[in-house]
């Protein structure tokens, strides 16, 4: 059971050290941050409210 703790705790260090590795490398390069749209991206999510909004079934007749 002792190599077993190893695999474990290695695989979790090794995942660290590369991931320190891969920020040093790209010179923190990479963000998690919402970056802003794009015209041609707003402009597509406003077209999907409005096609959502006359497809919209919800309140007919009845």
């Amino acid at each position: 059971m002792h190599w077993m703790m190893w695999i474990f705790w290695g695989f979790f260090g090794a995942l660290f050290i590369g991931s320190y590795i891969v920020d040093k490398l790209t010179k923190k390069k990479y963000s998690l941050d919402k970056k802003a749209n794009t015209a041609n991206q707003d402009s597509a999510a406003a077209d999907a409210s409005r096609q959502a909004g006359r497809n919209n079934h919800e309140s007919g007749m009845f």
